[in-house]
């Protein structure tokens, strides 16, 4: 896994594809039933961990409800280690994303601004650190302006912030393509069961294995595309961990290697909700 740029996962043009047409309650059906079929030999591990993967691109694309935690550490040469969390709770009615972006490195750059009579005069890097956006399924994007670097005077703002607003993190992960890079981890040739764990009150097992360069090649280009977007582009050799619940859904899954680690965990599948601001809390750009 290549090193995370920063700015990667947070900075540049709004991608944000809501995957509102992804997660099923927990107590809906599987999308597909596992087959029985013996394992070939050498194949992940035994038939029980086939049957595991064999759903899991299915069930997270059959869920439109959930709150995903994203922490993403990142090494760098020159840079040193960047840090940065991201909360999406998505929602089906209305059909909207909540993002909360929490990223120390940000909050810093815009300490040092403000410092020198910049927009946030007064507020401490961590209050910086933090940007909340609210992506619709349809319309613009709302910034939260919790800190007041908006420059409005209401609690959104609606559109692209201008000069001399708060510099709003847009590229975030595409969670539409979290079935893809769900489907990538389930062609992994070997992994093993390490255990059992509770993820969010869900029961689950616990499988462990390697992405080798060769397997990184022969995946489709789609699960390629999403799995480098997720790591900041994938060529080596990379760990994976991947918590699978009783009816295949991925409740937790880690990408990791020397330099880089993510994990990316599901809570509150069909419980996830927030209040849309009303018009009146909303400032057009």
């Amino acid at each position: 896994m290549k090193t995370l740029k920063p700015g990667l996962v947070a900075a540049g043009s709004l991608t944000l594809a809501l995957a509102l047409s992804a997660c099923g309650a927990p107590e809906e059906e599987a999308a597909a039933t596992p087959s029985d079929a013996p394992a070939e030999e050498g194949g992940n591990g035994g038939t029980g961990v086939l049957d595991l993967l064999g759903d899991i691109a299915s069930r997270a694309e059959a869920v439109d409800n959930y709150t995903l935690d994203m922490d993403i550490t990142s090494s760098d040469p020159e840079l040193g280690e960047t840090e940065m969390t991201m909360t999406y709770e998505v929602m089906a009615d209305p059909q909207a994303a909540q993002v909360t972006m929490y990223m120390p490195a940000m909050g810093e750059m815009l300490a040092g601004l403000a410092e020198l009579g910049g927009p946030g005069a007064g507020l401490s890097a961590e209050e910086l650190s933090t940007s909340i956006l609210i992506v619709p399924a349809e319309g613009e994007m709302l910034v939260s302006n919790h800190n007041g670097l908006q420059e409005v005077d209401t609690a959104w703002a609606r559109g692209t912030a201008g000069e001399g607003q708060q510099p709003v993190s847009e590229n975030m992960f595409d969670t539409s393509n979290l079935p893809k890079v769900a489907g990538a981890v389930a062609s992994i040739e070997t992994v093993e069961e390490t255990g059992t764990e509770e993820v969010d009150g869900v029961s689950t097992t616990v499988l462990e294995g390697t992405f080798t360069s060769e397997e990184l090649d022969a995946l489709d280009a789609e699960q390629r595309s999403a799995l480098d977007e997720l790591v900041g582009g994938a060529t080596g050799a990379m760990d994976v961990a991947i918590w699978i619940s009783d009816d295949g859904f991925p409740m937790r899954m880690d990408f990791s290697d020397e330099v880089s680690e993510v994990s990316m965990v599901y809570s509150l599948l069909g419980e996830t909700s927030f209040e849309m601001p009303a018009e009146e809390e909303i400032t057009d750009l």
